[in-house]
């Protein structure tokens, strides 16, 4: 139920019969029809619904923006509930509506309740969001956290638009990394038994965590590790450690209310030869050569020139050709990273994303190059890059976890401020954008807390319909007069309602879930505006004694912002308390 969709093919008809009428033609009709935008105005003053069709389409059929316009707007008052159009700037066309449309829409809301905002969109499209995929070396930290929110409530946003998705986590389970855990360990682990205090060498994992892991394993394997061959005894502290750490993880994103729908292994794809066959079928385009790099901007003095496997990862728009296999003959990072994209399209059958950390921004051309040759098409692949979240607590940065060694685990702000707040305000900003994350703001009730303010919101509607049934009005009624939403902020909040469909649409398609945030915020703002109105003027209180039809027209109103709030919420795995 996207209205703008609805009324973007209106205009679009209203556009080649003008065209027709005046005897031009046009070419790919349905590329045409992206072009232009039918959206909500951002000035309330331009109207409630404007769109760029004239500016954007005028030059193509051989009209001068505003005379297109005006043969347009003669037409466009013919079509039903187009109340008033105007024609502003360049070539803009605004349309006012009449009340009753925007009286309907809410009647619409309440039969299709949680269904309103989904759509077919993309029905049957297959997609998988890749997110969080931390090294199993340690705890989630803050630096997980919001690629961890970010990635699941988008994967919740494509699904209500159609797309069956796949939630994944990649396990980097293989290379130097979980050789050096293996070897941490091993130090806490004989540690823990020799009763001396270890030096950790520098480039290990110092953090007191891996003490709690080597009193596991030894409650295992007991002093046997010690006695035996270190190598042996390192390959299964790897495998000990791995599925330890693992499950603190899945435990971690449990408690943040994300659950993976699968996890994939690094050393798998190595084992079973997909990383060899990647490079094979890459060799069969003839993408694959061996050669020399040039010599890097900020050569060392011992740098050598060494033939090396390379990838042609320019040819597909990178700013260099990539190591597949190193002069020595060892596997790069990349090369398992190519495989496991291979893996992922072949199961997926169709597009992928990745959220990954800002610090990953030198790796988006390569790892997009290496998608587009396997897949031998553009597109498959969109990475977006999360920016760094500061912790700020009493006004100061909040120092690193003693625990943890050197960052601040998932765990502990869980256990501070809930995963509610966490989950919220972690989408209070676009993904390319530092968030700061106080603790103090975050707990505190008032408007300035965002998660508070949207939930709020939902316990005071909750609050009124609580009375309404005690009062003996029922809510469950279907036939509402809704003439009487008749005050600007009633007509504005129909709007917004109606606006819905469409944040999730482009949400979906931008992937961008901060988009559901600011307009979660906003439609409880407006809410809040129209309670304090209500303490100030009779006619807006929600129970208007001796008129039981305009009580009605309120309640309703109600119970849509309730209805998409609670979507809203549901989206963000956020809980909708009916009472604070």
């Amino acid at each position: 139920m996207n209205i703008y969709n609805d009324f973007k093919n209106q205009i679009f008809d209203i556009f080649l019969k003008v065209i027709k009428n005046n005897n031009k033609s046009l070419d790919d009709i349905h590329t045409l029809k992206k072009k232009f935008a039918v959206e909500l105005p951002r000035e309330e003053s331009h109207g409630d619904i404007s769109t760029n069709i004239c500016l954007v389409l005028s030059k193509i059929v051989g009209f001068k923006p505003k005379e297109l316009a005006i043969l347009m707007k003669s037409k466009l008052e013919k079509l039903d509930y187009f109340d008033d159009i105007s024609i502003e700037g360049p070539g803009f066309i605004n349309i006012n509506l009449e009340n009753s449309f925007w009286h309907e829409q809410i009647l619409k809301i309440l039969k299709l309740k949680s269904k309103f905002g989904r759509s077919e969109i993309f029905l049957n499209n297959n997609i998988n969001v890749e997110f969080v995929s931390a090294n199993p070396t340690g705890p989630l930290h803050v630096g997980h956290v919001r690629g961890a929110v970010i990635g699941d409530v988008l994967s919740n946003i494509l699904k209500m638009v159609g797309y069956n998705v796949t939630k994944e986590y990649y396990i980097n389970d293989a290379g130097n990394q979980i050789d050096v855990l293996a070897a941490s360990v091993f130090i806490r682990y004989e540690e823990l038994i020799t009763k001396n205090k270890a030096e950790i060498p520098d480039g290990y994992y110092p953090g007191e965590y891996l003490i709690k892991l080597a009193k596991s394993l030894y409650d295992v394997y007991g002093d046997s590790l010690l006695n035996g061959e270190k190598f042996k005894s390192l390959e299964l502290i790897k495998k000990f450690s791995i599925k330890y750490l693992l499950n603190q993880i899945r435990d971690d994103l449990k408690k943040l209310n994300i659950e993976m729908d699968r996890y994939s292994s690094e050393k798998k794809l190595v084992e079973d030869l997909s990383v060899e066959k990647t490079i094979q079928e890459l060799d069969k385009k003839g993408l694959i050569y061996i050669g020399v790099l040039p010599s890097p901007k900020s050569t060392a003095d011992d740098w050598e020139p060494k033939e090396q496997t390379l990838f042609k990862a320019k040819k597909f728009g990178d700013d260099e050709d990539r190591t597949i296999i190193k002069s020595d003959g060892a596997l790069t990072y990349f090369a398992s990273d190519v495989a496991y994209h291979r893996d992922k399209l072949i199961r997926t059958k169709g597009k992928l994303i990745n959220i990954w950390g800002a610090d990953h921004s030198g790796y988006v051309k390569r790892m997009t190059a290496a998608v587009n040759a396997i897949a031998d098409k553009d597109g498959q692949l969109e990475i977006k890059l999360c920016q760094m979240v500061n912790l700020i607590k009493n006004n100061k940065p909040l120092k690193m976890s003693k625990r943890a060694g050197n960052f601040i685990t998932l765990n502990e702000i869980i256990d501070e401020v809930g995963a509610d707040a966490i989950r919220f305000i972690m989408l209070t900003r676009k993904n390319d954008q530092v968030l700061d994350f106080d603790f103090d703001k975050v707990t505190e009730k008032s408007k300035d807390n965002p998660v508070f303010y949207v939930k709020y919101a939902h316990a005071r509607i909750c609050s009124v319909l609580n009375k309404a049934e005690q009062l003996g009005y029922d809510t469950k009624k279907n036939n509402y007069d809704l003439s009487y939403l008749n005050h600007d902020v009633h007509l504005k909040l129909c709007k917004m309602l109606t606006y819905w469909p469409k944040v999730i649409e482009t949400s979906a398609i931008h992937k961008e879930p901060h988009r559901v945030a600011f307009y979660l915020i906003e439609l409880s703002s407006v809410f809040h505006s129209l309670w304090s109105l209500g303490r100030e003027y009779d006619e807006l209180r929600f129970f208007q004694k001796e008129n039981d039809a305009s009580t009605y027209a309120n309640l309703s109103l109600l119970m849509a912002i309730k209805i998409v709030i609670c979507s809203g919420l549901d989206l963000f795995s956020v809980s909708a308390p009916e009472e604070m």
